[in-house]
């Protein structure tokens, strides 16, 4: 099982925008990935997304939806946190494109 977890700490005068940004991408979100959870508290949103394989991964990183999240994130956000749970690895970043680019330049037995 691989788990994309995304930590956000959204903008006071942001949370709209993020929020409608969030609902219009969620439909497409569940379909890429096993399970998605999405915890909201005040102005911060932790999005957790699991993976069955690396491959799963990978499509869901190359998907319009994900590059809409990356978007908002790095508009939107004071800061952000995101970290990719592999069997034995753990990867961490404050970038989710570093993250989509480092995914989709590797093999899979690279990763």
């Amino acid at each position: 099982m691989i788990e994309l977890e995304v930590t956000i700490q959204i903008k006071r005068e942001k949370l709209m925008e993020f929020s409608q940004s969030l609902t219009s991408i969620k439909p497409a979100l569940e379909l890429l990935c096993s399970s998605l959870r999405i915890i909201e508290v005040e102005n911060r949103y932790t999005i957790r997304l699991d993976f069955e394989s690396v491959q799963e991964l990978t499509t869901a990183l190359c998907t319009k939806e994900v590059g809409v999240l990356s978007g908002a994130v790095k508009t939107l956000a004071e800061k952000s946190d995101i970290v990719i749970h592999t069997p034995g690895n753990k990867k961490r970043t404050t970038d989710l494109n570093e993250i989509r680019s480092e995914y989709l330049n590797k093999k899979p037995s690279q990763i």
